[in-house]
């Protein structure tokens, strides 16, 4: 199909749980789709998977050097051709009709800037496990909301409740892409939080849709970059950015929108503070963070 209405983007590395995301992504009840497939990893086993669905929806590309994390979703986004865009993460799943319930909402709802739904996490074994904070439902019943209330409340606890790139579809149109990465927002270039540096980009002009129905699993598992420590505590650095730049583009517009992001945020940092005790490199980041929260914080006057 040379212009499906949806390309379902798969950055692929890690072959390990490729193939569940890859049926998930076949299983799809909407018609007008793409699964396009950019293979990142150093093995031939994501190819052979691709190779034996013998789907026509897929189209694979074998990167000829690493892209890397960013490089690879902002080929994806570039070389697909779907009007509207669902990353999919090569560990996680979708429900057979989070497509078609979720392109429904953006073809009827010129406004809506981004669909998104409940999610659930899986284990190893793709197993259910139990909701986490962040996974909580914003609402319980499906609803439309706007994007600045939805982002505050996001930035407000310090929590990405919007989802991770599994769970949200936008239109492609509505993505303002700075330089060579999707994921770069302000002059920084984002890692842990490069999801939510999507995100407000698109909510920052128009409304969001949340499905109160889990059509998306992500999937928690030892291994994964983002559980290490050292991932984690340079995931505070990126919070600060993400929290100046939002004020920029017109979220926490109050001052009591901001100090409540500022005091999530410090509350993030003080959890690490046991850790800080033993660890002098994480004391020393500790000590430049929390200078820079204070910072934050004086802003509050002037929100």
């Amino acid at each position: 199909m040379s212009t499906p209405s949806v390309s379902i983007v798969i950055p692929a590395y890690n072959a390990r749980h490729f193939a569940a995301a890859l049926a998930s992504a076949r299983a799809q009840t909407y018609g007008e789709l793409e699964i396009l497939v950019c293979d990142d990893s150093p093995g031939d086993e994501i190819a052979a998977t691709v190779q034996a669905a013998a789907d026509p929806r897929v189209r694979y590309e074998r990167n000829a050097a690493r892209r890397g994390f960013a490089g690879n979703f902002t080929y994806g986004f570039h070389a697909s051709r779907g009007r509207m865009v669902k990353f999919l993460n090569d560990d996680d799943r979708l429900a057979p009709r989070c497509v078609e319930i979720l392109a429904a909402v953006l073809d009827a709802n010129p406004a809506v800037r981004l669909a998104t739904s409940r999610r659930r996490v899986i284990d190893a074994a793709g197993q259910l496990a139990p909701d986490e904070a962040a996974t909580q439902p914003v609402t319980r019943v499906s609803a439309l909301m706007r994007g600045l209330d939805l982002a505050d409340f996001a930035l407000g606890n310090s929590i990405n409740v919007i989802g991770e790139p599994t769970t949200v579809l936008f239109r492609r149109a509505d993505l303002a892409v700075e330089g060579d990465s999707i994921f770069r927002w302000g002059a920084h270039d984002y890692h842990c939080l490069a999801d939510m540096s999507l995100w407000l980009r698109l909510l920052a002009n128009g409304l969001a849709y949340y499905a109160a129905s889990p059509l998306s699993e992500f999937r928690r598992h030892a291994g994964q970059e983002q559980e290490r420590d050292e991932v984690r505590f340079a995931c505070l650095l990126e919070r600060a950015w993400l929290l100046r730049q939002a004020r920029s583009a017109g979220f926490l517009a109050t001052p009591a929108h901001w100090q409540l992001a500022v005091r999530a945020l410090r509350a993030r940092a003080q959890a690490w503070e046991p850790i800080a005790r033993t660890d002098h490199a994480i004391a020393a980041g500790l000590e430049g963070f929390l200078a820079e929260v204070a910072s934050l914080e004086a802003l509050a006057e002037t929100a």
